[in-house]
């Protein structure tokens, strides 16, 4: 059998090798150098209470489709439940949801919680409902044109109002891609709302897991999965990847290597002279990483009552309730550039403060105890023209042989985003089997969902 090392267990290493597993004739190895699988995406033991907590809390959307079939694949998927409604809190505690009409296709299926969310103004609404139906005429095919095109610049020539902005399209935006909504490329903002919003009925349901991440990973269909192995190279034969070095001294020889780690550590694994020859790593440096900020908040009474509320004022985007009386919560700030230096003490005076302001029976609220988790490398920023510097997954000509890359930053059509990780996992195993297994494509890559016919009548798809 051949034999496929996978080192990073975060969800790319973790869809590549699941992915590889499941067509048989091949050896997978998964090298983790932590003690969990699920990297950025996973969990921690907090040294205070050893409780298991979220790194930062993670949600996906049924436009997601590789991420649910990657549960689907490791059995996580009884781990999530689904909620029709999305639930946005103004500054003032006023809750008001985005929920489709059962049977309507998209984007109909929202028009009547639409025409009641009170948070926008009748002259609000109407701009969004502009901006949505120019989405759609431009469609999936159309988007890719504005990829070096602000979409700041697209929200004035569309004449959308800076307070729309603020209440609408910051939070949903700024959570779905970590970045300011004026300083992302229009393609990827506009395929947000197309794929979450406008293509299919169920594109914008809300997955949240029903506990810890690290509890989704904890039997994937993976035979050899190595925790704690610290790789200390990549052995190269001629120029082509043929094994791994474990800190140790042990060496896994193999007939193809992924490399699912992230990014700015690339040069740990591949030396200097080998990576002049593999456009891949020229122009990694041009990324620009955005930190993500997650605060564990523990209160003396129930503060939320509901899953999870988008907040529309800050500093805090999201909260999501993380147990059963709402006593604890999990805050998100994406786009976190501010934070990252600020002391622990004031964050959490902030985030008690907004808290007790924001929600309604929180005025009382006293804060017991709170961790901060600042992810510095959470994702890179999709500004305009970002895709130029995103490599692929499989090997140029020319290029270090048998050495596939991993990770939401390499191209994948989506952003930094678990779907993203996902796809770039399933692409790099499909180059692998092709390469390993030549004869018989194989595909892992899941289609996106089906359009419904209002999106069929209008743009480019």
């Amino acid at each position: 059998m051949k034999r496929v090392v996978v080192i990073g267990g975060g969800l790319a290493g973790m869809a590549a090798a699941v992915a590889l597993e499941s067509i048989g004739g091949l050896s997978i190895t998964l090298l983790e150098a932590r003690r969990r699988l699920g990297g950025r995406a996973g969990s921690f033991q907090e040294p205070q209470t050893g409780e298991e907590l979220d790194n930062c809390q993670h949600v996906l959307l049924g436009c997601c489709t590789n991420l649910i079939d990657f549960y689907r694949r490791t059995g996580a998927d009884r781990l999530i439940r689904f909620e029709d409604a999305i639930g946005f809190v103004d500054g003032g505690g006023r809750r008001y949801e985005l929920r489709g009409v059962a049977g309507w296709p998209a984007p109909l299926h929202l028009g009547p919680s639409l025409a009641r969310f009170g948070a926008l103004t009748i002259a609000e609404r109407a701009a969004l409902v502009r901006a949505m139906v120019a989405m759609m005429r431009l469609g999936r095919v159309g988007r890719l044109g504005l990829a070096d095109v602000p979409f700041g610049q697209w929200l004035d020539e569309q004449k959308q109002p800076a307070s729309l902005v603020e209440k609408m399209y910051e939070p949903i935006l700024v959570s779905a891609l970590n970045e300011e909504s004026r300083r992302v490329s229009s393609s990827y903002a506009i395929q947000v709302f197309l794929d979450s919003l406008l293509a299919n009925a169920a594109g914008y349901r809300l997955g949240l897991p029903n506990g810890p991440l690290g509890k989704l990973y904890e039997s994937i269909p993976c035979r050899d999965v190595r925790l704690g192995a610290r790789v200390s190279g990549v052995r190269f034969c001629d120029g082509a990847a043929c094994g791994v070095e474990l800190q140790g001294g042990e060496l896994l020889a193999a007939d193809a290597v992924v490399l699912a780690t992230n990014y700015q550590n690339w040069d740990k694994f591949v030396p200097a002279e080998l990576a002049s020859a593999d456009e891949r790593f020229r122009y990694l440096d041009r990324l620009e990483d955005v930190p993500i900020l997650g605060a564990h908040l523990w209160f003396d009474r129930p503060v939320l009552r509901e899953s999870h509320a988008a907040l529309m004022s800050g500093p805090l985007q999201w909260l999501f309730r993380k147990d059963e009386e709402g006593k604890a919560v999990h805050g998100v700030i994406s786009a976190a550039r501010a934070w990252v230096n600020r002391p622990r003490e004031q964050c959490l005076a902030e985030f008690e403060q907004q808290v007790r302001a924001t929600l309604p029976g929180a005025a009382g609220a006293k804060l017991e105890r709170g961790v901060v988790v600042v992810e510095k490398r959470a994702t890179f920023s999709p500004v305009p023209g970002v895709d130029r510097y995103r490599p692929a997954q499989a090997p140029p000509a020319g290029g270090i042989q048998n050495l596939f890359l991993a990770g939401d930053y390499t191209r994948t059509g989506w952003p930094a985003t678990m779907e993203g990780a996902v796809r770039s996992g399933y692409l790099a195993a499909e180059f692998v089997a092709d390469s390993l297994m030549p004869g018989v494509k194989r595909r892992f890559l899941v289609d996106d969902l089906p359009l419904e016919w209002p999106a069929r009548l209008v743009g480019q798809w």
